[in-house]
């Protein structure tokens, strides 16, 4: 059990022996003050007055009254309707110091998820197009899920599901055939070639509709898998499949499986024929459909009049091969807030099957730039690689202008943490279920709720352990008692809280901002408080709290995906 559950156990213990007979306290019933100044916790007397017909403030005042200091408690005192606790820096630091330094990488790791296995299904891009910049917050909010369940102790599956057989690819490949000696197209202009053939193509059909035709017969063919069209396909897929692989590894993805919607179609087909057996898919105006009208879903379109499939036929082929393949209890699916209805749909055809697991959308609003929404199939998209690119360049010119004396490759690995650094915060430290306009610059500055700035935090606490030399930390916290070092113990201890709500809520954002609050609570208690200039007595356990915090601050960043440096 980590400090802050043990000092919460004992308020609650206090509490319970205070308040009237009968009244048993639960976690639910602590709240944290608006203000600091007030305490660390407080417990509201509503509940309690109404039921025993009292003033909660008389309640608060005899409460408070008949609790004193004990273990990591150091005071209770009504405020109104509240009793207002406040621990002891020196029993608490000195816990959560030595919790700190025992469990280093794995401090606020836990074990709730244990032998539950679950499923992250994201990174479902499609082959034959770009990787750009709307396509980020998947990514980065889909491996930030994945680690923090790990770190809940989930038995974490994170696959992708990729849409190698789509109508765009049927685009694609019509386009790609009318140019000649397209196969002979250099290795480093292959994505180039794929993307253009794919705006062509778009701006082909809408020139001449009835040029449809032809894509309506390359698409039957892939689809089939047979045919004039299924060697160009094969291998400008590849083509596609080495240049995602590269960007996800780039990106630190760690992807246990791909799914492919090509290797699903056979399997698609058999299932929706036993479920027409079945009664579950009824015909509908020449196509099949699930009639999902009780639940309120409207109608859920399997297959269209021409006998083609839709995702959500797939979709389900996709269910039961994840099943067969892994049995997970619970999969999340994580896919952009316009298809909610779709999986909805989804997931309600999954029941109609029988099929008993939870399903659960991990819903995220789309990434717009200033200048509005993209679209690939206009070629109106920022490429992923042209922002990290023009990314590790301002962050290279800062690098440079900070640090002369540094070498080239000093300012190379800095540059690039802070343009990744910068990219991933600002897709994470929004609530997912709020648009995202991304901002360049915003994004890069190393003030305010950035990635850089934590990175500059951390690399500032390095700077201060390397200028106090090789004095040996302490954990006794006697000395930690004044408000800034107060402060910063707590909000270290709130660590495997705030990773077990951000976890459980899915909600990257929860555990980005506890990270900008941790750094500013240290740049807060660094303005006020000496370390290097410390006494003798003071500068070990200043330097143990600092050790605390960088640690936290580290295993957070990581969790969402960001490495940190030692120097900036």
């Amino acid at each position: 059990m980590y400090t802050i559950q043990k000092a919460k156990t004992e308020v609650l213990q206090a509490i319970k022996q205070a308040a009237p007979p009968g009244f048993v306290p639960s976690m639910e019933d602590l709240q944290t003050p608006p203000d600091q100044t007030m305490g660390d916790l407080a417990f509201a007397c509503f509940d309690l007055a109404k039921s025993l017909k009292r003033n909660p403030a008389e309640i608060a005042t005899e409460i408070a009254a008949k609790i004193g200091p004990r273990g990591t408690l150091g005071q209770a005192k009504a405020a109104g309707p509240y009793v207002n606790f406040r621990f002891d820096s020196a029993a608490l630091g000195k816990a959560v110091l030595e919790q700190v330094g025992d469990t280093g990488e794995a401090y606020g790791s836990l074990e709730v998820g244990k032998e539950k296995r679950v499923m992250v299904e994201f990174a479902n891009l499609n082959s034959h197009k770009d990787v750009h910049v709307g396509h980020l917050r998947n990514l980065f909010v889909g491996q930030a899920a994945v680690n923090m369940l790990k770190a809940n102790g989930y038995d974490v599956i994170p696959v992708s599901y990729i849409n190698d057989l789509g109508l765009h690819v049927a685009q694609s490949v019509w386009m790609v055939k009318a140019h000649e000696g397209w196969e002979k197209t250099p290795k480093g202009q292959r994505v180039d070639f794929l993307r253009e053939a794919y705006v062509q193509a778009n701006k082909d059909l809408e020139e001449h509709p009835t040029h449809k035709e032809q894509v309506t017969e390359v698409f039957k063919h892939l689809e089939a898998q047979r045919g004039p069209d299924i060697a160009v396909w094969k291998v400008t897929r590849k083509w596609s499949l080495d240049y995602l692989k590269q960007v996800y590894e780039e990106l630190g993805l760690t992807l246990d499986h791909w799914y492919f919607e090509s290797q699903l179609v056979r399997k698609t087909k058999k299932i929706i024929d036993g479920l027409i057996k079945k009664g579950i898919v009824v015909p509908s105006q020449g196509a099949w459909i699930v009639d999902l009208q009780e639940e309120g879903l409207g109608v859920n379109l399997l297959i269209k009049s021409d006998g083609t499939l839709l995702y959500n036929a797939k979709d389900l082929a996709l269910a039961l091969a994840k099943e067969k393949d892994y049995h997970p209890a619970r999969s999340i699916y994580v896919v952009d807030a316009r298809q909610s209805h779709a999986l909805q749909q989804l997931f309600a055809t999954l029941k109609r099957m029988k099929f008993e697991r939870e399903l659960t959308h991990l819903s995220y609003e789309f990434v717009t730039l200033a200048g509005g929404a993209m679209a690939a199939r206009k070629g109106n998209v920022v490429r992923y690689e042209t922002l990290r690119d023009e990314m590790i360049e301002k962050a290279r010119q800062e690098a440079v202008a900070r640090h002369q004396d540094w070498t080239s490759a000093q300012v190379q690995e800095v540059s690039r943490a802070v343009a990744f650094a910068a990219m991933r915060f600002s897709m994470l430290k929004q609530d997912v279920g709020k648009k995202i306009v991304f901002d360049l610059e915003e994004s890069l500055s190393f003030d305010g709720f950035t990635g850089p700035y934590l990175l500059y935090t951390y690399a500032r606490m390095q700077s201060i352990f390397k200028k106090a030399g090789k004095v040996k930390r302490q954990s006794s916290a006697k000395t930690l008692t004044d408000p800034h070092s107060h402060a910063l113990i707590v909000e270290v201890a709130q660590y495997p809280d705030v990773l077990f709500r951000a976890a459980q809520a899915l909600q990257p954002a929860i555990l980005a901002q506890y990270l900008f609050d941790l750094a500013k609570t240290f740049s807060h208690f660094y303005e006020h408080v000496p370390v290097v200039q410390a006494s003798a007595q003071e500068l070990p356990e200043r330097l143990a709290l600092l050790g605390a915090v960088s640690q936290t601050l580290k295993n957070g960043l990581e969790l969402l995906g960001i490495e940190v440096v030692e120097e900036m």
